[in-house]
């Protein structure tokens, strides 16, 4: 009895002894048990609900959203996990998961939300807790929010298409926070989500409801007033039994009501950039200087912002004071020893825990920032810091940065951005945090989920390093093969194509260049409409298609293609349209030898084959089609494939060249009319599409 009690007291002690540690619980790539690909290159949200935790991931800047063409893109997913020890797995995927062919980019807003009455008011027998999914979709014209809601018996999700409408004068469908709120007036629990431009919108809990919540028809606010906001409100809470969200430099208060109101209560009166938002992180906590709740946030107006906390307390007479608490900027510069140019910070709110030791509210706020110097810590190609920085506020307003699995050395896992936080359901001692910010560099598979005892996350105690994991992704298929070649085709809106013509010729081609796509050849259209004539035709060369994707990154990223090039007033809104692109495989593309110093004309042709012939067609082409084309003086430049399906399978692109228009017609009336041409061609082709093309006086190609 003595031994066995000393040996139990022995491992007592070893176990409150075994240091603590930071475990990667997840690490974006692979196919999960049901063979679906968990991926993303970042962690948006983390929820614990109904015993386990959830996750929402993003594919910004991830090749399996950015390669695959319209249709066949990864959408975001939410991710779930049974066990703290345990694989995460897909539980959702939002392109798979509505019945409108929609796409979604990021997952953007998970949480787990209770209702306790009707959307009559009446209080429910019990709580109803629902795990709630919305994300936006933008298309080239318009946008839409959609929601899924969770049913926990059958595992499955129910979507609704909240709201969609037109994104003209810069409106973005982005919804970012939700809220659950009950109406002081008419004491209905109502949920608020945020749209993103086009306003606030509510709905309420209903049992005859497949997803359980009935959305209002119509916008709550600004719809009356202003219509849309400038920029996209980036967070909502309950503060003083009201409801508030934020919106670029203002912070707004519902008055409760059957028709309710919005009041400004706090504009900071300075312009705000849309993409990083203003006033960020909105938060409820005790008012330190008297009664009541203080709201606090992160103040980032642009991109050479400094990410300053600030804290708005209720005075008592009906008004508000506002104070600065913290400089995360400063906070991160004293931390890592390095001049600051730029923070960001506040990507949810700020996250409530008990701290540990005193059971004190402390709340953790994720950020991240670029360094001017210590390039050996930067994220490689770019001067973010490649640790994952938190602040932690203590309730007396104290300040303290801590880094998600120890101090970041190049070895260790890239995280650039802590910006989802929530206590494990498995063990209430633990924390699991999530991120990535892919700030418009490439990030496949970057997205990450750490876990930490609490007191390590709080600063107790340091916690050891996770193992750094290998890099075991697998690629797409397909994408390192090469070369690969990209058709394009832009529709210039009227009295443009001028000068769109010069951006080609003064600029894009050599920026071009520079990023290591190669230019074939630009022309014009020689026939049609006047607004068919106003298309700019050009063919780019990559190494590969993954190629295409680093490359055209690079460009669009470009400080000269960005700031020298597309803010000219001479060169804006050129396009009346969006580019079409088109991925082509190689077939002893380009035909050097066939090429002409004379002027030439030439002709791109799609030729859709009939069911099951295109491989027929491609032999046909190659055995006999080539020497008929020579024969009646047609010069056959190239053969190629389509690279994404559908037209991969069914679809066969050629470039001819001819001396000139009306010569064209001739050698392809001569053609016509030979039986060899007309006995074959007939039997494989469904459709033939065709343009013919005038190079300008630039192209590579003449």
């Amino acid at each position: 009895m003595i031994i066995r009690t000393w040996i139990l007291l022995s491992l007592a002690t070893l176990a409150a002894a075994a240091p603590a540690k930071w475990r990667q619980s997840y690490d974006a790539g692979y196919f999960d048990a049901q063979e679906k690909w968990a991926g993303g290159s970042e962690i948006m949200h983390l929820a614990a609900h109904a015993g386990n935790l959830y996750a929402a991931n993003g594919y910004w800047l991830d090749a399996r959203w950015v390669i695959p063409p319209e249709g066949q893109k990864q959408s975001a997913q939410v991710l779930r996990l049974d066990k703290a020890d345990g694989k995460w797995q897909v539980d959702l995927d939002l392109g798979k998961a509505n019945d409108l062919g929609l796409e979604y980019m990021k997952g953007n807003i998970l949480k787990s939300v209770s209702f306790s009455t009707s959307g009559e008011g009446r209080v429910l027998s019990a709580s109803k807790h629902l795990l709630v999914m919305a994300a936006g979709a933008n298309f080239e014209r318009g946008g839409a929010v959609s929601v899924w809601v969770r049913d926990d018996v059958a595992g499955t999700w129910h979507h609704t298409l909240v709201r969609h409408g037109s994104n003209a004068g810069g409106i973005r469908w982005v919804p970012r926070d939700l809220q659950v709120y009950r109406d002081r007036v008419t004491g209905v629990d109502r949920v608020f989500l945020l749209l993103g431009n086009p306003g606030i919108i509510s709905g309420v809990y209903d049992p005859r409801e497949p997803s359980r919540i009935r959305w209002d028809r119509h916008v709550e606010f600004p719809f009356l007033t202003k219509g849309s906001f400038f920029t996209r409100p980036l967070g909502i809470a309950e503060a003083n039994d009201a409801l508030h969200f934020s919106e670029g430099s203002s912070i707004f208060r519902r008055i409760d009501g059957k028709r309710p109101q919005w009041e400004e209560i706090l504009n900071l009166a300075e312009d705000t950039d849309t993409d990083v938002g203003g006033i960020r992180g909105l938060t409820a906590i005790q008012n330190p200087n008297g009664k009541g709740q203080s709201l606090l946030f992160v103040w980032a107006p642009g991109e050479r912002a400094q990410s300053q906390v600030k804290r708005l307390d209720p005075d008592g007479k009906g008004g508000y004071t506002l104070h600065d608490e913290a400089n995360l900027g400063q906070l991160m510069s004293r931390h890592l020893g390095v001049k600051v140019p730029y923070t960001l910070g506040g990507h949810n709110m700020m996250y409530p825990v008990p701290h540990p030791a005193t059971g004190e509210p402390v709340h953790i706020i994720g950020f991240y920032g670029s360094m001017a110097g210590k390039p050996e810590l930067a994220w490689k190609g770019s001067r973010f810091y490649g640790g994952g920085l938190y602040a932690v506020r203590t309730a007396a307003g104290k300040y303290s940065v801590h880094e998600v699995n120890g101090p970041y050395t190049a070895d260790k896992t890239l995280l650039v951005s802590p910006r989802a936080f929530c206590r494990s359901p498995f063990n209430p001692k633990e924390i699991f945090i999530g991120g990535h910010d892919s700030s418009n560099k490439i990030s496949d598979n970057l997205a990450w989920i750490f876990r930490a005892p609490l007191s390590v996350a709080v600063g107790i105690e340091t916690g050891s390093s996770a193992s750094t994991l290998p890099d075991s992704a697998p690629r797409m298929p397909r994408v390192d093969d090469g070369p690969v070649y990209e058709l394009r085709i832009y529709a210039a809106a009227e009295d443009r194509l001028g000068h769109l013509i010069a951006r080609f010729r003064e600029h894009t081609d050599r920026l071009f260049r520079k990023h290591k796509m190669e230019p074939v050849a630009y022309w014009l259209p020689t026939d049609g409409t006047a607004k068919e004539k106003r298309r700019f035709v050009y063919i780019l060369k990559h190494p590969s298609r993954y190629a295409a994707y680093q490359n055209w990154n690079a460009f669009t990223h470009d400080p000269e293609w960005k700031r020298g090039v597309l803010e000219k007033p001479e060169f804006q809104r050129l396009l009346s349209e969006r580019p079409e692109s088109i991925f082509l495989t190689s077939n002893g593309f380009p035909n050097k030898s066939n090429r002409s110093n004379t002027p030439s004309i030439y002709e791109l042709r799609i030729n859709t084959a009939k069911p099951e012939k295109l491989a027929a067609l491609h032999q046909y082409h190659n055995d006999q089609g080539l020497k008929l084309h020579l024969k009646h003086d047609i010069h056959t430049m190239g053969c190629w494939f389509a690279y994404d399906r559908p037209e991969s399978e069914n679809a066969l692109y050629t470039l001819l060249r001819h001396p000139s228009r009306p010569q064209a017609e001739l050698n392809w009336k001569s053609l016509e009319s030979d039986s060899a041409w007309r006995k074959t061609k007939g039997n494989l082709a469904e459709k033939t599409e065709r343009l013919y093309l005038k190079p300008l006086n630039f192209s590579p190609m003449k």
